[in-house]
């Protein structure tokens, strides 16, 4: 049985989280939402503001480096640290600041 909506919603957002909060690396993170998100979300579950961000949240991480060339900055790639600042904001943004209750 799958969970319900709030449940996949609430997972991700424990995970983004964590991330910004420091407890996972990008590599344990991107691990960890990837799978979760493509691979156990159906996307018949979320809202379609909620899978717009969530789906955002994955595909800028497919732009982040830990050191991006003169190249990938110029068409747009981030370091680890803009991603997680970029992630924070958003985060907020979207659903308000980390750790607070999302239904």
């Amino acid at each position: 049985m799958l969970p319900s909506e709030p449940s996949f919603k609430k997972n991700l957002l424990g995970m983004i989280d964590r991330f910004i909060g420091g407890e996972w690396s990008v590599d344990e993170f991107e691990t960890a939402y990837y799978d979760y998100f493509v691979d156990t979300v159906p996307s018949s579950f979320l809202s379609d503001e909620d899978e717009d961000f969530f789906a955002a949240v994955q595909e800028r991480l497919d732009w982040t480096a830990r050191n991006p060339t003169n190249a990938e900055r110029e068409v747009g790639w981030l370091t680890h640290d803009e991603y997680i600042q970029w992630l924070r904001t958003e985060r907020e943004l979207h659903f308000g600041s980390a750790g607070r209750d999302v239904r």
